[in-house]
This record gives C-alpha cells, sequence and structure tokens, in this order.
C-alpha cells in the first residue's frame, strides 16, 4: 500500500530504504525545477521620455 514489494513496510529496514529514496528523488525534483524555473528579472523605474519633461 505504501509502494514497498512483500510486506516490507513492516521492518525498519524496508521502511528506511523506501523513505530514504523518497526524499532523494524528491530533492531531485525540487532542484531541478529551481534550475529550470529562474526568478524572473527584477523590474527598474522606467524614465520618462524627454519630450514630457518640458
Amino acid at each position: 500500500e505504501f509502494g514497498l514489494d512483500h510486506n516490507e513496510s513492516r521492518s525498519w529496514h524496508g521502511w528506511h530504504r523506501h523513505v530514504s529514496l523518497v526524499m532523494l528523488a524528491f530533492a531531485m525534483m525540487a532542484a531541478i525545477r529551481h534550475r529550470a524555473n529562474p526568478p524572473p528579472p527584477k523590474k527598474t523605474k522606467r524614465r520618462p521620455p524627454a519630450e514630457a519633461k518640458a
């Protein structure tokens, strides 16, 4: 039911292996997503056109 085969969820070793792999996979997906979606560029203030100053 937890994705473990042969009832390994009852033993600490099987549960530890499963949780370790799940956490590693989640960390890898988070790192890939962070690299694929860089933060947007910072907005800069626009200067009014030179004609509008006069």
